[in-house]
């Protein structure tokens, strides 16, 4: 992929990217903006605006494709 676009799911996707997650929000918050953190490095080492909110309300709709396992296999 060239410029602002990136492929997820087999689905190009183009800035302005949203990551959306469910957790304990300031466990998440922190972890991502601490120093060396993902979105720390996103500022600080690309130059990229990065801005975090927190929701009671999020919606992550479930993957419909096929699962394409590269690297893992079935345990029974």
């Amino acid at each position: 992929m060239h410029g602002n676009i990136i492929k997820i799911n087999d689905k190009k996707e183009s800035s302005p990217f949203v990551i959306r997650a469910i957790g304990l929000t300031e466990k998440l918050k922190g972890a991502l903006t601490m120093p060396g953190g993902y979105l720390y490095r996103l500022e600080n080492e690309f130059g990229l605006q990065v801005k975090v909110e927190a929701s009671n309300n999020i919606i992550i709709p479930k993957y419909d494709g096929i699962y394409n396992f590269q690297y893992a296999e079935n345990v029974e």
